[in-house]
């Protein structure tokens, strides 16, 4: 019991919360060396003074002072409560609680002093007031979005509805130049039959309306408009090797970086656990396997064949003393079960060593080795390097549609195989782009095409078809209709020089153009002096030296916005008759027709 003191004195001075005791007749009579460190007081200065002494005067000490004179003067038990306490030029929150000592006197218990605990929660409260402001800054940021959206859903509201009246001119616009094309074919045709060829040339000279066209040979081109978006010409996934958080991030997003340049550091603490389990199942499973293989020379063993050879022994001696007739039937009978008994115990140990048993114990120790394996590749991986050299991407921008990624920061969690960023190689560009199922049929691997921007208006990339999908994306139209299938196609650029790459940013939308047709020696005369009888295309030729025009049949090609491919009919160098209201950008002699 004389050590009690001692042992209490202990227990105060190892407290990390301040401990002051104070009489009734205000006397601070203990004070720890935790309410030194956080009221910023010694216990010297303090011990067998008055509270008021030390507290009252002192500025910033109100609140304080006011918990411990209410627990003086208070009938209460325990209190508790929140106070402001000023330590020097530290402002501090403290958590007080307070409650009376009683004294044990002629049987009665009665109220001997005052005693307050305290703890520094100043920390604390600061990260509840944080957490408060976020939530308030949350909700207000919350509201701006929901006000962003109703505004979003009236600006497609209105979209939608001038998209309509869109739609509605041009089909107006349509069908009046259908009604169009069908007026000028019907005159064409009255103009045309045969019969009336020789007057309608004739009424043509008179009005000038009609030129004469020489046949020669011009490049015959078609290409097709599209539009993309720029990409990586080709994109390296970077993926978890372990499931696991970011401790470090090294890299920026747009960033240049090298092959073999560190990344991330991934938190090792998990995987080291696996590594260490897998490693002591690999060697208990290690130990098992050169256990099996020498079965016959273990403890188990041995001590089952020398069981075996002492019960085969008793028996064959326990046998001759029974013919003898020295033991008895029951003895002879005792000793052959035992031993009957140790055969089929050795029988039982020896198969443990064989057959299944080893197979299994083999299999055990490859899987425990390919475990440990595993995990230790794994655990080699937490530095996560560049694979290749060039420009560090979200999963967004690398055009992936089915699997999106997520910025990675500190702290994010990854599970084992998720991508966590992408290299793009950004020594060459691709575009992709859809096509409808009319203009696919048109486009080949390998075909040219130019690439523009209205971002980078002075540059134009030279590319080439790269790949097409053949299976088509079928895609909701506007009301739940169903829009034609489109097909996906990639354009690749392989080389940008540096001039261009300082232009140019991942991301940026791309004008397309595409050479589908490119017949450099084509035989083209204009659209105007192709005409139609039934099923026969025929143009109307000049002879030489005759006045009027000659009927000749023709074989026409491809059709383009001015001119019309003849295959078979005519040669280069004849002379046709066309309305002068429809050649556009060929040459025309300026000679009227006589």
């Amino acid at each position: 019991m004389s050590q009690d003191p001692i042992i209490y004195r202990n227990i105060l001075e190892n407290m990390t919360d301040g401990v002051m005791t104070v009489s009734l007749d205000g006397r601070i009579m203990t004070f720890n060396e935790a309410a030194e460190r956080i009221l910023g007081l010694r216990a010297e200065d303090v011990l067998g003074r008055s509270l008021g002494e030390v507290f009252l005067g002192r500025e910033g000490s109100d609140a304080f002072n006011q918990a411990i004179l209410d627990a003086v003067y208070s009938e209460a038990v325990t209190q508790n409560g929140i106070v402001l306490y000023t330590a020097g030029e530290k402002h501090i929150v403290l958590s007080v609680t307070t409650s009376f000592l009683r004294s044990d006197e002629t049987g009665q218990k009665k109220k001997a002093a005052v005693i307050a605990v305290f703890s520094d929660r100043t920390e604390v409260e600061t990260l509840r007031e944080t957490e408060q402001s976020l939530t308030e800054e949350i909700k207000a940021k919350h509201k701006e979005l929901q006000t962003s959206y109703s505004e979003l859903e009236d600006s497609n509201t209105s979209l939608k509805a001038a998209l309509r009246k869109v739609q509605m001119i041009r089909i107006a616009a349509t069908a009046l130049v259908i009604l169009l094309f069908l007026s000028i074919g019907i005159l064409t045709w009255i103009k045309g039959t045969p019969g009336r060829s020789g007057q309608s040339s004739t009424a043509d000279s008179r009005t000038g309306a009609v030129k004469t066209y020489k046949v020669a040979l011009r490049p015959l081109i078609d290409k097709i408009s599209l539009r993309g978006t720029l990409k990586p010409i080709q994109v390296v996934n970077v993926t978890s090797p372990f499931a696991g958080t970011v401790t470090e991030k090294l890299f920026e997003y747009g960033q240049t970086v090298t092959k073999g340049q560190l990344l991330l550091r991934l938190d090792t603490r998990e995987i080291e656990s696996k590594c260490r389990e897998a490693k002591s199942a690999f060697i208990k499973a290690n130990e098992k396997r050169k256990e099996m293989k020498d079965w016959k020379n273990t403890d188990e063993m041995v001590k089952a064949m020398r069981s075996l050879d002492k019960a085969k022994r008793s028996y064959e001696e326990t046998e001759t003393l029974f013919k003898k007739g020295i033991v008895s039937a029951d003895e002879y009978n005792n000793e052959k079960n035992n031993y009957e008994n140790e055969l089929l115990t050795y029988k039982t140990t020896k198969a443990k060593g064989e057959g299944d048993n080893v197979t299994l114990a083999k299999l055990d120790y490859y899987n425990a080795r390919a475990k440990l394996a595993d995990l230790e590749n794994q655990l080699s991986k937490a530095n996560v390097l560049a694979p290749v050299s060039g420009t560090v991407i979200l999963m967004d921008t690398a055009g992936d549609k089915d699997r999106k990624g997520k910025a990675v920061e500190k702290g994010t969690s990854f599970g084992e195989g998720e991508i966590m960023l992408a290299v793009g190689d950004t020594n060459g560009l691709s575009v992709s782009t859809e096509v409808d199922e009319i203009e696919v049929t048109k486009i080949k691997k390998g075909q040219q095409a130019i690439i523009t921007g209205d971002a980078f208006p002075d540059v134009s990339l030279k590319g080439s078809v790269d790949h097409i999908s053949s299976q088509a994306s079928v895609k909701g139209g506007e009301g739940g209709a169903k829009k034609a299938a489109s097909f996906e196609i990639l354009i690749r650029v392989d080389r940008l020089s540096p001039e261009m790459f300082d232009k140019i940013r991942l991301g940026m939308s791309a004008n397309l153009s595409i050479e589908i047709l490119n017949k450099p020696d084509s035989i083209l005369v204009p659209i105007g002096a192709v005409q139609t009888d039934g099923a026969d295309r025929y143009v109307m030729m000049k002879e030489t030296g005759k006045t009027e025009a000659k009927r000749m049949n023709v074989k026409t090609g491809i059709t383009t916005l001015d001119s019309v491919e003849i295959l078979q009919g005519l040669k280069i160098g004849d002379e046709v008759l066309v309305k002068e209201e429809a050649v556009r950008n060929v040459h025309v002699e300026d000679s009227e027709h006589p």
